[in-house]
């Protein structure tokens, strides 16, 4: 490592020149990194700089740090995004129709992709969730889990593991801005049968139709919320 002495964006230095230490030596997810004094000292700089700058690595998802184990290289992932969309869309609610149309875009080509395939398993695995979704919602309980679990069940066999991160993300932070701003779902068995038509098109390995009634149900899913940020549309 190269030895640091301006003092200027020190922490982001610091930072560039771990995850340089990272690339360079090929280091994989769960290897430990140098201990804090040893970078402090092959950097020249302080322990605190170091200290610092690590954190805002476990900020971003790059490492994570464990006390007695030191810190360690983490896998790829989407954290940074979560966080970023999360404060965003607090701050500026506004764009959380935009967030959706993105997730509707991911899904709409995902979804055709999935009717194809998707094992006759995996679709008994859909069913079953969806019996429990429906009994839970018939009952008045939480349903969101199962909501959330659908889609992973559903997407799952296409084998892109950072697409379901990014639909899982879209969801949670989406999910998590509706609490706040869009009252609860009036008609929660209405939103498992959206779910159920959806499930009977891919079953039916119709691709066109899973599409349509994914953008149905998304475009259901944006009139409420746009009703909630602005009443006036109720006129």
């Amino acid at each position: 490592m190269e030895r640091l002495t301006r003092e200027p964006v020190l922490k982001r230095v610091i930072q560039d020149e771990v995850k340089k230490f990272i690339t360079d030596r090929n280091l994989r997810p769960g290897d430990l990194l140098p201990p804090e004094g040893q970078l402090a000292l092959d950097l020249g700089v302080s322990r605190g700089s170091v200290r610092e700058a690590v954190k805002s690595l476990e900020s971003l998802g790059i490492v994570e740090s464990k006390h007695g184990e030191g810190v360690r290289v983490r896998e790829f992932n989407f954290d940074s995004i979560l966080d970023f969309l999360s404060y965003g869309l607090v701050f500026q609610p506004s764009r959380a129709s935009e967030i959706l149309q993105i997730r509707e875009w991911l899904e709409e080509s995902a979804v055709a992709l999935a009717t194809q395939v998707i094992s006759d398993e995996e679709l008994g695995q859909i069913d079953a969730l969806l019996s429990v979704w429906g009994a839970k919602a018939a009952a008045g309980e939480p349903t969101s889990e199962e909501d959330r679990r659908f889609h992973r069940l559903l997407y799952a066999p296409l084998g892109n593991s950072s697409l379901l991160s990014l639909i899982d993300i879209f969801w949670v932070v989406y999910n998590a801005l509706a609490v706040k701003t869009v009252p609860q779902d009036g008609d929660p068995l209405l939103t498992v049968q959206a779910h159920r038509d959806l499930f009977d098109a891919v079953r039916r390995r119709d691709a066109v139709l899973a599409q349509q009634r994914l953008s149905q149900h998304f475009r259901n899913i944006e009139l409420r919320f746009q009703r909630a940020m602005d009443p006036r549309q109720d006129g």
